[in-house]
């Protein structure tokens, strides 16, 4: 759901700990370099603000945590790495 938003061009979540629920969604998104210069400077806090109020997804669901990196980790046929991205929110939190 969160490609859904004008200028995210990828998105890959993952579960990271959380003292309160047990575990949470954490979001790595890529950017759209070609639709307007506003997006190179879009922020993670505005992403979430978007998801929490102008998106379908549940309140539950919504990633407090959001990072935006030039490329998402991919296998050969281009599918996302979800366990290089695991491993990016482990270092995150050390």
């Amino acid at each position: 759901m969160l490609v859904q938003h004008p200028a995210v061009l990828e998105a890959g979540v993952v579960a990271v700990p959380d003292e309160q629920w047990g575990e949470r969604p954490k979001a790595y998104l890529t950017i759209k370099s070609n639709s307007g210069s506003d997006n190179l400077k879009l922020k993670p806090e505005a992403v979430i603000e978007w998801a929490k109020n102008r998106s379908n997804i549940s309140r539950y669901m919504v990633p407090r945590e959001v990072e935006i990196v030039d490329e998402l980790p991919k296998t050969s046929t281009g599918k996302i790495q979800k366990n290089v991205l695991r491993e990016w929110a482990k270092k995150g939190r050390e």
